[in-house]
């Protein structure tokens, strides 16, 4: 099977021929299923950021509205109000060749977030787990902006996708819809949608996408996986509380990565979480072949 590797920017090659990509996450919302992961005090920023680029983070993903169906929902004002502050600081904070994920699934938070990246002269990337489903005029901006974004699997409401071959089918749907308008195919990166997104999804499916990912190297798009600490690794271990998932995590990100995953989102960027994807992605790198 031939290789996956796109040049993302000028800064950022992702792809088989490349380590693994790590996404830190600023959490903004109070609502998030992992609490000791939500960012309480700006003042904390540089250090967390700091900390993240130290320990191998090429993007930091920033969203300011939980995705959990259980969760409270909020306005678009309010998540709107609650990304720029952070987002202006971000800015200043990070190097040229660190790339800001904007965690959305509106076009009016895509909007205001971009002019703000852009005026900073930083790069930006759209993480949308609607798969463009929420707000369809999303799409257009993206394109007519051609702003990189990563589509998770979703049918009609985030991650509601069970089997990895309906997986496969949606987001071939979504990849053909943009490259059909112009969109550069080498700006389109997937995630298969691991977690309880919707109550008939339980941990045995998860698993399941976790063992068949590489059958998504079909779509010749970079995998994403988006483990941390979900709620299908406290139900396999019975492990109730998010906090105490860290190894559940590493152990499940890192077959992840061996079954094709190119880049990992975690709230952990430290030193035993670079170690174990290196490691995987070492290991990955000697198979023969894909099954």
């Amino acid at each position: 099977m031939s290789l996956i590797n796109i040049k993302l920017f000028d800064c950022l090659e992702i792809g088989d021929s490349f380590p693994i990509t790590i996404i830190g996450v600023i959490n903004l919302s109070p609502e998030s299923f992992y609490k000791g992961s939500v960012l309480m005090d700006l003042n904390d920023l540089s250090s967390i950021i700091e900390n993240m680029i130290q320990n191998g983070a090429k993007i930091i993903d920033i969203g300011a509205r939980s995705t959990a169906p259980w969760s409270a929902k909020i306005s678009i004002d309010e998540e709107l109000n609650r990304i720029i502050p952070v987002i202006k600081r971000v800015c200043k904070l990070i190097p040229q060749e660190i790339i800001i994920s904007v965690d959305t699934q509106y076009k009016k938070i895509a909007e205001m977030c971009y002019e703000t990246i852009s005026k900073h002269n930083k790069y930006m990337i759209i993480n949308d787990v609607s798969n463009l489903k929420t707000d369809v005029t999303l799409k257009d901006f993206i394109v007519k902006k051609e702003i990189p974004i990563i589509l998770m699997a979703s049918k009609n409401i985030p991650g509601d996708l069970l089997l990895i071959e309906k997986i496969s089918d949606i987001l071939h749907e979504s990849i053909k819809s943009l490259e059909d308008e112009g969109f550069a195919s080498d700006k389109i990166i997937i995630d298969p949608g691991i977690g309880a997104w919707i109550k008939e999804k339980t941990f045995q499916y998860d698993i399941g996408i976790i063992n068949e990912l590489y059958k998504l190297r079909s779509l010749k798009k970079p995998i994403l996986v988006a483990i941390s600490r979900k709620s299908f690794i406290g139900n396999a271990l019975d492990i109730p509380d998010a906090k105490d998932r860290y190894f559940g995590s590493l152990s499940s990100t890192a077959i992840a990565v061996y079954n094709g995953a190119h880049i990992v989102r975690t709230h952990d960027v430290d030193k035993d979480f670079y170690n174990f994807i290196r490691m995987a992605k070492i290991i990955r790198d000697h198979r023969k072949n894909w099954i």
